[in-house]
């Protein structure tokens, strides 16, 4: 059953202006996986690549219902673990707030164009309650 959905658009040079920017803070932002991720790849897919996790991390507050408060943290959302169907890695208070609302899971689809990332996000619970 579906929960909530979430969808977001990052624009590639506001992020990469972010990252460059904030680089030292950027663990405050992103998952050591997603970093390793991002940061494996030159130049341009590499900003690519932050702006596609920004905008899943965005996607999954929505779909979530919680927004980015004090208790749910921009690293408790880790895009880069994403299992085979697209369910990503919840931590810390986006996973307890999941647990509170009884969601199992949240699917993130993302594409991207020349100038921006796409996210989606859906919130499920197991069974038809």
């Amino acid at each position: 059953m579906i929960l909530g959905i979430g969808v977001d658009v990052a624009p590639i040079v506001r992020v990469a202006r972010l990252v460059e920017q904030h680089a030292s803070e950027l663990q405050r932002i992103f998952t050591p996986g997603e970093r390793a991720f991002c940061d494996r790849a030159p130049g341009r897919v590499r900003d690519v690549r932050y702006a596609a996790a920004f905008a899943g991390k965005e996607a999954a507050m929505k779909a979530l219902g919680t927004g980015w408060r004090g208790d749910v943290t921009w690293c408790d959302i880790d895009t880069a673990s994403r299992d085979e169907r697209g369910a990503i890695e919840l931590l810390g208070g986006a996973r307890r707030a999941a647990r509170h609302q009884g969601i199992s899971r949240v699917l993130i689809s993302v594409s991207t164009s020349r100038t921006a990332a796409v996210a989606a996000a859906i919130a499920e619970r197991d069974g038809d309650e």
